[in-house]
């Protein structure tokens, strides 16, 4: 029945997939040419501010001159554009420096604003080719001097966004929330030509830019003669959304519900120091940039909200819809666990023991991600910001792996000191069995996927496996080898994994940096409560299977063995309790009565059991006995057995059994 249910609800999944499905949205476009931009003076712009501003790391005097620079040239761009300088404080990879955005507001009708944003910093020095978003910025903003929009623009330089952080951009995009309709993210603008360029939706949310701006900029890109990249494979939509990070600007933006996409020719990871200028690639990605300004200025210009859905084989399959296959997928499997723990209930197995083991595995990652968020606010962990950081801007010492080894001791100590003490509290039991700790972990993956269905449905996709592999893995089936175990949990743990590599090697992160990555996440806020609440509780599943399948290792100072739950213990069957018998067996006897005291009787022997058709004294005597060898003459008679004398001696003769009932032919 189970498993028409489940093949029943793999068909409504396929049919709401398949019906659910619907076009892609048209691009905007603009019926103005994109001949403004100056492409040659903005090369040459390029070239003079790389030489002129060849070290400009976030909060140093190079990035502080060069926005003063970049003041100057908005200001004699866009004369009747009112120019604001921000100054604050944030964090960076070479500790608290003062930061400076530099903004040009052209004025234009009532209504919601464009904004055209680029970074001026860089972590390595010279870095030209990382240049080529500012003076595209600068190039950009001389092109809208000389046209009317409709819209008011902003053309804002902000700084801290060269390998992560995205300081200047997360204090710009909180004053952009619900003032600006539009952002348009310039990186690098040259690129190499065996690369294509890339529109990048995605941001630091689940959600992403609408597909129609992404679609607009791909059109505008089209238009300069450039074929921009198709879009994402499906694993990597499901990634980039399920576990969303983005070193890009637009992903700040994204985050503060704002749409916003990035227009480069390589990808959000800022180009190396030494990567060449091509002029072509560049005046064409200005012209394109021009274009996708002037086609969301149009008059009723409206890019849509913001994204929640995929795009499959050229189609959009609806956020709704994703949410109706993840349901499709998790009920059989949440109607076959319901049953299996009504049937464990009556067998007598304590359920809530399980569950108290499971959560007390999740006690030690969950403390861990509070102290290092307590360690980001005091400043023990630095840089430590909401946006991720990639490439070189990963910085690993001594202090940070002290603070690893601490964070990492804590866990493993909690988690060994919350089992036994959560059971013993919940259930009074210090070790559960194994089908307990089966119901456990199903039981928290379940609720950890409900508040993701409405969250992050593609993150609950990446535990779909886990969900049904996990507790398969740890219930007592004989049929399962341990090999076989360690199997199902690696089915459960390779997508989660899977997608973790898939990031981490996006934002080109070593190994050996991927811990203080981590915890940089957390502790700079990227990670909120919520969700390390919920990552805690994935944790403590993990864990509790990773007991219940590693062997238990024997404790070399007590003699027990731990880890793993205990199996079910075999019961004993208990003998029928006779009528007129007390409940709890038949009652002691004061005093054993002694036995008797005398010679002992003949040994009795079995008789065969009587056939239908025998008479029931047994069978007849032989109608003549055999004649006793004769012996030779002169040869001695051998000697009877005493034992067997008596025997013979006390044998009074056959008896005879009482006469049996008559069988009854039912």
């Amino acid at each position: 029945m189970a498993i028409r249910i489940g093949i029943g609800a793999l068909l409504l999944a396929a049919l709401v997939a398949v019906f659910s499905l619907r076009a892609l949205p048209r691009p905007l476009t603009a019926d103005l040419p994109a001949d403004a931009y100056d492409a040659a003076s903005a090369m040459r712009l390029n070239t003079e501010l790389t030489r002129t501003f060849p070290s400009r790391r976030a909060g140093s005097p190079g990035d502080a001159a060069l926005g003063d620079r970049v003041g100057a040239e908005l200001r004699r761009a866009l004369p009747s554009a009112a120019i604001d300088v921000d100054e604050f404080t944030s964090d960076t990879p070479d500790g608290t420096r003062t930061l400076r955005n530099v903004s040009a507001t052209l004025p234009g009708l009532p209504g919601p604003e464009i904004m055209i944003v680029a970074h001026r910093d860089a972590l390595r020095r010279g870095s030209a080719a990382e240049m080529t978003g500012t003076a595209g910025l600068i190039a950009l903003a001389r092109a809208a001097g000389q046209n009317r929009f409709q819209h008011t623009v902003q053309f804002v330089s902000t700084s801290g966004g060269s390998g992560g952080g995205l300081s200047g951009a997360t204090r710009l995009a909180k004053a952009a929330k619900g003032r600006v309709s539009t952002v348009i993210v310039l990186g690098d603008l040259s690129g190499d030509r065996s690369r294509q360029p890339v529109v990048v939706s995605w941001g630091n949310t689940p959600s992403a830019a609408p597909l129609r701006l992404g679609r607009t900029v791909e059109a505008a890109l089209r238009g300069e003669g450039l074929r921009p990249a198709p879009s994402e494979s499906l694993w990597r939509q499901v990634v980039r959304r399920g576990l969303p990070a983005t070193v890009g600007e637009q992903g700040e933006f994204d985050q503060a519900g704002v749409p916003s996409v990035l227009l480069t020719t390589t990808d959000s990871i800022a180009s190396s120091a030494t990567a060449p200028v091509d002029a072509g690639r560049f005046g064409a990605s200005g012209r394109a940039a021009v274009r996708a300004l002037l086609a969301v200025d149009m008059p009723r210009a409206d890019v849509g909200p913001q994204q929640g859905s995929l795009v499959i084989a050229g189609r959009e399959l609806p956020g709704w819809a994703l949410r109706v296959l993840l349901l499709c997928l998790v009920l059989p499997l949440t109607g076959g666990a319901l049953v299996l723990s009504i049937a464990l209930a009556r067998d007598g197995v304590h359920l809530l023991g399980g569950l108290a083991w499971t959560v007390g595995c999740a006690v030690g990652p969950l403390v861990a991600g509070l102290v290092a968020i307590g360690a980001g606010r005091t400043g023990l962990a630095w840089p430590a910001l909401p946006a991720p950081f990639a490439g070189t801007a990963v910085q690993t010492g001594a202090g940070a792996w002290v603070l690893i080894g601490v964070l990492l001791l804590l866990l493993l100590v909690l988690t060994a000191l919350a089992r036994p003490f959560l059971t013993r509290e919940v259930a009074g039991h210090h070790r559960p069995t194994r089908p307990s700790v089966a119901f456990g972990v199903f039981v928290v993956l379940l609720v950890t996927m409900v508040p993701l269905l409405v969250l992050d449905p593609l993150a609950a996709y990446l535990l779909v496996p886990a969900l049904a592999a996990w507790p398969a893995a740890i219930s007592p089936f004989p049929v399962v080898a341990p090999l076989h175990r360690a199997g199902l949990f690696l089915v459960g743990a390779l997508l989660p994994l899977a997608a973790i590599v898939t990031v981490v090697s996006d934002l080109r992160v070593g190994i050996v940096e991927v811990p203080w990555w981590l915890v940089l996440l957390v502790a700079g806020g990227h990670i909120t409560p919520v969700a390390m609440l919920l990552l805690s509780l994935v944790a403590g599943t993990a864990i509790a299977t990773l007991l219940s399948v590693v062997p238990p290792v024997t404790n070399p100072v007590t003699g027990r063995r731990g880890g793993a739950p205990e199996r079910e213990p075999r019961r004993r069957r208990r003998r029928p309790v006779a009528d007129g018998e007390p409940f709890g067996g038949p009652a002691p006897q004061d005093e054993a009565p002694a036995p008797p005291v005398g010679p002992p009787g003949p040994r009795r022997r079995r008789r065969a059991p009587v056939a239908d058709d025998e008479p029931f004294e047994g069978p007849a005597p032989p109608a003549e006995a055999p004649d006793p060898p004769v012996s030779p003459p002169g040869a001695r008679s051998p000697r009877a057995r005493p034992g067997r004398r008596r025997a013979a001696a006390a044998d009074p003769g056959p008896r005879r059994r009482p006469p049996r009932e008559p069988r009854r032919s039912t």
